[in-house]
């Protein structure tokens, strides 16, 4: 991999972070900055560092100036390794944000497809336990609540796998489903495959957390 396919590889985990409007910047005259982006009201100059060493301070000091030059209130560095001693306190004396070992394996595309399907299967799981639900009262509203749990977790696991809060919500929504079938003996309880169905999006939902959390 070279260095301007790394920064397209990072574009694409920064989307999966939550961030958006994300745009790779042209090659020639990018003033140090090869990713802008946007998250919680904020714009953010990044720089994609794919090296075999250490990344210096110099790339540190280059994304800041270039953040100044695009008007950005946040800076950021990836890289695939790690950084020097002298980076480090650069990016802390200039508030810029270090990401170390930000690699995008193939096998994460991989998850990311196979979790996009799985929860547009779940909502439309959920719309056919409701098919002869139709029209029903607000008393019959409730003895639907788990496949209104099935309906909010497929969209919020299809929309918001890359925000942190969404996808810890799916989770424990998919972990809800997966007990609540059995919730009258959980002393006699047993995994069948209707449990798995949402047990284990909902394990991998809360793997994905963990690694979701943004680097400081």
């Amino acid at each position: 991999m070279n260095g301007h396919k790394y920064e397209h590889r990072c574009a694409q985990m920064l989307r999966r972070k939550g961030f958006h409007h994300v745009e790779v910047t042209k090659k020639s005259g990018d003033q140090g900055v090869d990713i802008i982006a946007y998250k919680h009201f904020s714009k953010y100059a990044i720089q994609c560092k794919y090296y075999s060493y250490p990344v210096g301070n110099k790339a540190v000091q280059e994304v800041y100036a270039g953040g100044k030059y695009y008007d950005c209130d946040r800076c950021i560095v990836m890289t695939n390794g790690t950084f020097t001693k002298a980076a480090i306190s650069a990016a802390n004396k200039l508030d810029v944000k270090l990401w170390e070992n930000c690699s995008l394996l193939k096998s994460t595309s991989l998850v990311f497809e196979v979790m996009r399907i799985m929860n547009i299967l779940e909502i439309i799981l959920g719309f056919y336990l409701l098919r002869n639900a139709f029209p029903f009262s607000q008393r019959e509203f409730l003895m639907y609540y788990r496949e209104f749990c099935l309906i909010f977790a497929g969209i919020l696991g299809w929309l918001g796998f890359g925000n942190w809060g969404a996808s810890t919500l799916c989770g424990a929504l998919y972990l809800f489903l997966g007990f609540s079938l059995k919730a009258p003996v959980f002393s006699g309880f047993t995994v069948n495959g209707i449990n798995l169905v949402f047990l284990i999006p909902a394990l991998i939902y809360f793997v994905h957390v963990y690694f979701l959390k943004p680097k400081s």
